[in-house]
């Protein structure tokens, strides 16, 4: 187990060798990419494949904005209903998605304010992306105005929400009629009981 997380740590800092993740899994295209994404694919959650602390999903709100943050993310499937319950990253906030991108389009129609507001999931190039329930396949990638590689999935782009404060908040759900939690088919996610919405 160690050697595993030797291994794998090792590959968030040379994150230039293409996909991990199993064969059934690879991804052939990536219709809705815009931009070479030179990273890596592993399957499992960050935590499983020794992430390093205070990188990525796990870098302090100071540093989220920076590339230490954007060095590996992590999508994963609802554990409780994998199916159609709502992605979440590896700090377990949830993913959303906007309703006025269009799917496999390539561009993101939420910036400047709006970004602020609903941050992109966003990505170092030659970062690390580590799926747990979650297809390789069905993920994707564009460059963004602002030059940042945001992640897709199903070529829908994927957003977190400022106002949700705790793991597990979904407080972004239905805002306006127009942002939702994810589910692994990039559609709408039912949430579980008991999740603020």
């Amino acid at each position: 187990m160690a050697l595993f997380a030797v291994i794998a740590v090792m590959g968030l800092c040379s994150c230039g060798s293409g996909s991990a993740g199993p064969p059934s899994e690879a991804a052939a295209t990536r219709s809705n990419s815009s931009t070479d994404f030179d990273g890596s694919f592993l399957a499992g959650t960050a935590k499983d494949n020794g992430a390093p602390p205070e990188t990525g999903d796990f870098a302090p709100a100071a540093q989220r904005d920076s590339p230490v943050a954007r060095r590996w993310v992590q999508i994963g499937a609802d554990t409780t209903d994998p199916v159609q319950g709502p992605l979440t990253d590896a700090a377990g906030r949830t993913l959303y998605h906007f309703e006025k991108d269009t799917p496999y389009a390539g561009t993101s129609a939420c910036d400047a304010r709006c970004a602020e507001e609903w941050p992109p999931v966003t990505i170092l190039p030659e970062g690390t992306v580590f799926l747990s329930g979650v297809i390789e396949g069905d993920i994707g990638n564009l460059t963004r105005d602002d030059g940042l590689v945001q992640l897709t999935i199903k070529g829908r782009p994927l957003y977190r929400y400022s106002g949700d404060t705790a793991a597990g908040d979904a407080e972004g759900h239905g805002a306006s009629g127009l942002w939702f939690a994810t589910n692994p088919a990039g559609g709408r996610a039912s949430l579980p009981q008991g999740v603020d919405q």
